[in-house]
C-alpha cells in the first residue's frame, strides 16, 4: 500500500472540507479517524468480521486506516440547509487499496432530500440485524454514486389529524467497479405509508423496487438509453430486444423484464412509549416476472423480525431476533407448451444471465450477506443480537444459524409435462449448517489515551464455512472544527 499516496489524499481531503466548512461559517465540522487491524486462523476472515461493514473490510488478514470528515443538517427554522461527508480508507490485504467509502452532499428543502454522491446506508437495529432492516441493500457492500431525492422521513398529513404519514425516494445510481457489465445503472424507488403516530401504536406498509438496467455488455453492446431507463422504471420487458455480434437474441428482456429487478414488500407493526420501543417487521424478497401481481402470490420467500429496544437498561439496551427463508426461489409455474418461457420462478436471487455480476458491488453482495449469488442462495437462517453495557464496558454480541441449500434447479421424472412431474432439487441437497458468532467490546476512554478502544471477537463453525476464528483491534479518534 502506498502510505504517501494515503496521507496526501487524507490531507487533501481534509483541506477541501475545511475551507468548505470555514465558508459555511454556521457549521460545525466533525472529524474522526482510525486504524484497525484483524486476523483470523484461515486465510478468510470470519462471517461476522467482514459482513455488514460497507465493503470496506478485505477478506483476509489486514490493516486498515480511515479519515471521516461530516457536517450534518443543523436543527434550524430555515426551509433550507444542507450537509456534507467524505471518508478516506485504505487498506491492506493481499493487495492494498486507497478509496474514498463516503463522499456526498445532501440539500434539504423544507421536507425534500436531495442526495448526491456515494452515500452509506443508514444503520438501523442499532447494527444488530443481518439484513439492517432491508433484504435488498444491508450495508454489506460499498456504497456506489447515486443521484436521490425524495421524503426519507415519514411526514404526518394534516387533513389526518396526523394518523396518516407518508415517505418515499426515487433514485439512480451506477455501479463503477470492475463487473461483467461496465457502468451498469442502479434505479431504485419505495414508498411508504404509517398509520398511527410515533407514539403508542402504529401500522406501516411499503414496497421497495431495484433494477440494474443499462451499461455496457461484452456481448450485447450498449443496452443503455432512456428508454431502457424508461422500461425499468415502469417495469416493462424492452421493446428492442438485443442482438449479440453472431445475431442471436436475447429472451432475457424481451420476454421477462428489462433489466434485472429486484423488490422486496414490507410491512411493520410498532409500539413505542417512555419504557422502550418495538418493532415486528415482516418481508417478502422478489426477482423479475414473480413480482407480477399475477405470480406474487406464489412467492413464499420472507424475512421475520423483531426488534426491541429499551429505554432504561443499560444490561441490555436492545435486542433483535430475525428469521430469512429463500428457498421457495418466487415458486414455479411450468408451461412447457411455451417455448419461450417453459417456467415463471426459479428466481436466482442475486443473478443474472445479463447482468452476470449479479447484485454485487465491488465483488461482495449488496443485500442479504448470507446470500453468494451464484453459489448459495436458497437458505434459512435464525439471528439474534445483543447490546447493552457492563459497568462501563459496551458490548454487542451477535448470533446466525444458517442451513445453507445452494443454487435451486428443476428435475424431470420423464412421465409428462405436468406440474406434478417436476420437482425441486438444490445443489446442497440436504443443507450445509453453519454458526457464525462475533462479540464487540468497547472499553470506557482512559484519561492518558486519547483514542476510543474496541475489539471484537468471530467464530465460524459449521459445514458451509470453515471453522475460524478472527480477532480485529480498532482505535478511533472523534474531535470537531468548531464553527
Amino acid at each position: 500500500m502506498n502510505i504517501k499516496r494515503i496521507i496526501s489524499s487524507t490531507i487533501l481531503c481534509a483541506l477541501i472540507l475545511v475551507s468548505f466548512s470555514s465558508f459555511a461559517q454556521k457549521k460545525d465540522l466533525r472529524y474522526k479517524v482510525g486504524a484497525s487491524a484483524a486476523i483470523s486462523s484461515k486465510s478468510t476472515l470470519p462471517f461476522w468480521l467482514v459482513s455488514n461493514k460497507n465493503g470496506i473490510i478485505p477478506d483476509e488478514n489486514n490493516g486498515l486506516l480511515f479519515l471521516n470528515i461530516k457536517s450534518d443538517f443543523t436543527p434550524s427554522k430555515s426551509n433550507f440547509d444542507f450537509s456534507y461527508a467524505a471518508s478516506l480508507v485504505g487498506s491492506q490485504g493481499k493487495k492494498g487499496e486507497v478509496f474514498f467509502d463516503e463522499l456526498y452532499t445532501s440539500l434539504k428543502w423544507k421536507t425534500i432530500f436531495l442526495d448526491l454522491g456515494i452515500k452509506q446506508c443508514e444503520i438501523k437495529y442499532d447494527g444488530l440485524s443481518f439484513t439492517n432492516g432491508d433484504l435488498l441493500m444491508s450495508g454489506n457492500a460499498r456504497s456506489y454514486p447515486e443521484i436521490s431525492i425524495g421524503i426519507k422521513e415519514f411526514i404526518p398529513l394534516n387533513f389526518t389529524n396526523n394518523w396518516l404519514a407518508i415517505k418515499g425516494v426515487f433514485a439512480n445510481g451506477i455501479l463503477i467497479d470492475d463487473r461483467y457489465v461496465d457502468k451498469a445503472n442502479v434505479h431504485h424507488k419505495n414508498a411508504f405509508l404509517r398509520i398511527g403516530k410515533e407514539s403508542g401504536f402504529s401500522f406501516t406498509m411499503g414496497l421497495d423496487h431495484y433494477v440494474q438496467w443499462g451499461g455496457e455488455s461484452p456481448r450485447w453492446g450498449n443496452i443503455g438509453g432512456f428508454k431502457a431507463f424508461k422500461e425499468a422504471v415502469l417495469v416493462q420487458s424492452s421493446s428492442q430486444p438485443f442482438i449479440d455480434s453472431e445475431g442471436k437474441e436475447s429472451i432475457n428482456d424481451s420476454y421477462n423484464k428489462s433489466g434485472n429487478h429486484l423488490g422486496q414488500n414490507t410491512i411493520e407493526f410498532a409500539y413505542s412509549n417512555n419504557k422502550f420501543h418495538s418493532i415486528l417487521s415482516f418481508k417478502n424478497m422478489y426477482e423479475d416476472k414473480s413480482g407480477d401481481l399475477i405470480h406474487i402470490n406464489r412467492v413464499k420467500d420472507w424475512n421475520a423480525s423483531l426488534y426491541i429496544k429499551l429505554n432504561n437498561s443499560k444490561f441490555l439496551s436492545s435486542f433483535i431476533y430475525e428469521y430469512i427463508y429463500t428457498k421457495d426461489q418466487g415458486g414455479y409455474t411450468i408451461r412447457p407448451e411455451h417455448p419461450i418461457e417453459p417456467i415463471i420462478g426459479f428466481d436466482n436471487y442475486f443473478s443474472n444471465g445479463i447482468y452476470k455480476s449479479g447484485w454485487t458491488n465491488h465483488g461482495k453482495t449488496i443485500g442479504l450477506p448470507l446470500i453468494t449469488p451464484g453459489v448459495n442462495n436458497a437458505i434459512e437462517a435464525h439471528h439474534f443480537g445483543f447490546k447493552g453495557a457492563i459497568s462501563e464496558f459496551k458490548y454487542k454480541a451477535m448470533m446466525t444459524y444458517s442451513k445453507n441449500y445452494g443454487i435451486l434447479s428443476l428435475r424431470s421424472d420423464g412421465k409428462g409435462n405436468q406440474q406434478e412431474n417436476y420437482s425441486k432439487v438444490y445443489s446442497f441437497h440436504k443443507g450445509l449448517s453453519q454458526q457464525s458468532y462475533m462479540l464487540e467490546v468497547s472499553f470506557p476512554k482512559l484519561n492518558k489515551i486519547p483514542f476510543i478502544i474496541s475489539t471484537q471477537l468471530a467464530f465460524d463453525t459449521g459445514k458451509y464455512l470453515p471453522e475460524n476464528i478472527g480477532f480485529q483491534l480498532s482505535l478511533t479518534y472523534n474531535g470537531i472544527f468548531s464553527k
